[in-house]
């Protein structure tokens, strides 16, 4: 058991240090496994890549995959050699390749920003009426995406929203709250392919507008936003929706 965390351990702080080490002449001959971490698609065709928040990487699996499209968000596992790089017909640089690359496909929708209170209202009163068991975000910063873990009461297929209140709320450190819903769906024909995890269904929200938002609104100096999330968890015995704040609010994170 103890060689084992220190296994572990080494694995975890290799992970860390990947994007730094990439560049780094030194470290050629080490391999590196990615678990279990968002990618987005870069390119198809005869040259596919995805990148993840650490580098670009060639996946030549992908070559002939006619399901895939482009920009589609993906949940991947793959490994590295510093060593296998690929020297593409077109780009003057060389590439680190993805080997042994398995991946599921993760749905996503855009962050809501209501114009008033009143719009706001009307969301939380929408068809998003599931309650959710536990929810986390991931700090994988790529782009504008944020990438969470839903567990649910049980199998069954699931969509989400997010909602920002553009009121600032009592005891809330003023800064703006979002609000997490997710509602049954039926199975899509490639409902087998989606992504999962020990934390749940994996579903991502593109915060672009949010970032806008908060440029515009808040404070346009500030790299770092600051935002409280809440999900929905039931019902109390009056009918009224019962929210769970995340225990690490306010979040910080940078676009």
């Amino acid at each position: 058991m103890k060689r084992f965390f220190i296994i572990f351990g080494v694995l975890f702080i290799l992970l860390l240090q990947f994007t730094s080490c990439l560049n780094d002449e030194n470290d050629k001959g080490q391999v590196y496994y990615f678990y279990d971490e968002p990618a987005v698609i870069y390119q198809l065709g005869k040259y596919p890549m995805v990148r993840n928040q650490s580098d670009l990487f060639y996946v030549p699996e992908l070559a002939d995959n006619t399901t895939l499209e482009g920009n589609e968000l993906l949940w991947t596992s793959f490994i590295v050699d510093l060593n296998d790089q690929e020297q593409l017909d077109y780009l003057s640089v060389k590439h680190y390749t993805a080997r042994h690359f398995k991946y599921k496909t993760v749905d996503s929708a855009k962050v809501i920003i209501p114009s008033d209170v009143a719009e706001f209202k009307s969301y939380l009163l929408d068809d998003y009426s599931d309650s959710i068991k536990f929810s986390v975000l991931y700090k994988y910063a790529i782009e504008n995406l944020w990438f969470f873990g839903f567990k649910q009461k049980d199998n069954s297929t699931y969509v989400y929203e997010l909602v920002m209140n553009p009121e600032i709320e009592d005891n809330q450190n003023n800064y703006p709250t979002l609000y997490i819903r997710a509602k049954k769906t039926d199975p899509s024909p490639r409902s087998d392919d989606k992504a999962y995890s020990n934390d749940g269904n994996i579903f991502a929200f593109d915060a672009a507008d949010f970032a806008d938002y908060y440029s515009k609104t808040i404070s346009a100096t500030d790299k770092t936003v600051k935002f409280n999330l809440k999900y929905k968890i039931g019902v109390d015995a009056n009918g009224k929706d019962i929210y769970r704040e995340f225990m690490s609010n306010p979040i910080s994170w940078k676009f």
